[in-house]
């Protein structure tokens, strides 16, 4: 064999060799990236069930504001997500909404949290709070945004319910010292319109009878006036004064009474005229409750009504015994009262739900959940407004009632 022979045949088994070593390599590569392949899917799945198993909303927008990515809590809303607009989907618009914090964070590239109360749409009346934080490429560049909702209504009703807790402590404290600077000059009035009309029924002489006759009319008007401003101080006293959570034996009749008395001239001078009827049963007239609570619900009620009527009328409010339930009905003229809570036309009230009126009915409802009752309204555009409200009744002689849920933390 000639040396060239021997010299090809050399070159080939190293060619031989080279090949089987990159083969190798290829393989060793492939075994490496599928394992990387794997360890990305099982993060994948991490991740994925992590996102799901929030409550919370997670959405990936594009630079157009189509929604990429949205976890299970908003595919179990929603039929279909994904290509959708953000704005159609949770606030029902055809365009973006304004100074929309998704596209201030495709500008800035800046992370924005904020709360926005929803108005129209799926959410319609429903408190959210959102952040929006870019999401950048390898190259560094924004091309998407995650934005993170989270529905803090119930939180948003709470601080509702302190921050009027906190009014209601501070009226409190301004009526306790109103009330003892004017019960002295009251006292004076009563005590010396009472010695006028005593020294005046002594005087048998006393001119012309007619003019003796206004003197003592005059002074009983006085006198009685004197009393019915001592009463309105109590009430308001009673009303204000910080109360604690624990529950007693209190007459509806009463709430009823002295509530309306504390507005009555207020409601005399906006001439509207209150009709009350009490048509309660002797023995189911009491409920187990915070006198000062629901006399805020009778309040707020009654208040609502005045600012219905801005040209005065009539609010009609009755109290009735339906089986072993009390029923308060607060209705305006023109309004069918809610006799019948199954009628289709007594809607059961929602939290969510802000009547225009500037009125808490938010902390109403929880007052009166908070008592084992209901509440039920029935709402006529440009006529009024009908409310009925059921507590449970407290038997006479009856010892084992059911005491209401407790108030969560913080509630008063």
């Amino acid at each position: 064999m000639s040396p060239e022979s021997k010299q090809v045949r050399v070159d080939l088994k190293g060619i031989g060799y080279s090949k089987i070593g990159y083969f190798k390599e290829v393989r060793s590569k492939i075994r490496e990236l599928e394992g990387l392949n794997i360890e990305l899917a099982r993060r994948h799945n991490q991740l994925e069930a992590i996102f799901n198993s929030m409550s919370d909303w997670l959405t990936i927008l594009d630079r157009d504001l189509n929604i990429v990515f949205a976890n299970q809590v908003q595919k179990n809303r929603f039929h279909s997500v994904i290509g959708e607009k953000c704005y159609r989907i949770y606030y029902g618009k055809s365009h973006s909404c304004k100074e929309c914090p998704a596209l201030r964070t495709l500008e800035t590239e800046e992370t924005f949290h904020g709360e926005v109360f929803i108005t129209k749409g799926a959410f319609s009346g429903r408190y959210h709070e959102w952040t929006t934080s870019p999401i950048k490429n390898p190259y560094g560049n924004l091309n998407e945004i995650l934005l993170h909702r989270r529905d803090v209504t119930e939180r948003k009703n709470y601080e509702f319910k302190l921050i009027q807790a906190d009014r209601l402590a501070a009226v409190g404290f301004l009526a306790a010292g109103i009330a003892h600077e004017i019960n002295n000059p009251l006292a004076s009035i009563a005590g010396f319109s009472e010695g006028l009309l005593k020294r005046l029924a002594g005087l048998p002489d006393w001119g012309d009878p007619k003019t003796k006759e206004y003197f003592r009319e005059y002074l009983e008007i006085i006198n009685h006036e004197a009393y019915r401003c001592n009463d309105i101080v109590r009430n308001l006293v009673e009303f204000s004064r910080s109360s604690n959570d624990d529950y007693e034996v209190v007459s509806i009749g009463d709430i009823i009474n002295d509530t309306v008395a504390l507005i009555r001239q207020h409601a005399k001078d906006s001439s509207i005229k209150i009709v009350v009827k009490d048509n309660l049963a002797t023995g189911l007239q009491d409920v187990l409750g915070n006198e000062s609570q629901l006399k805020h619900v009778i309040l707020n009620l009654l208040n609502y009504g005045f600012k219905t009527m801005e040209h005065g009328g009539e609010i009609f409010l009755s109290a009735r015994n339906e089986g072993n339930s009390i029923e308060i009905l607060i209705s305006t003229a023109g309004v069918r009262p809610l006799t019948d809570l199954s009628d289709s036309g007594g809607e059961p009230f929602c939290p969510s739900r802000q009547m225009d009126s500037g009125v808490d009915f938010s902390l109403c409802y929880n007052i009166i959940k908070n008592h084992q009752g209901d509440f039920y309204y029935n709402i006529q555009e440009g006529q009024g407004y009908a409310v009925t409200l059921r507590f449970p009744a407290i038997l006479a002689g009856e010892s084992n009632f059911p005491l209401p849920a407790a108030p969560p933390s913080g509630e008063k």
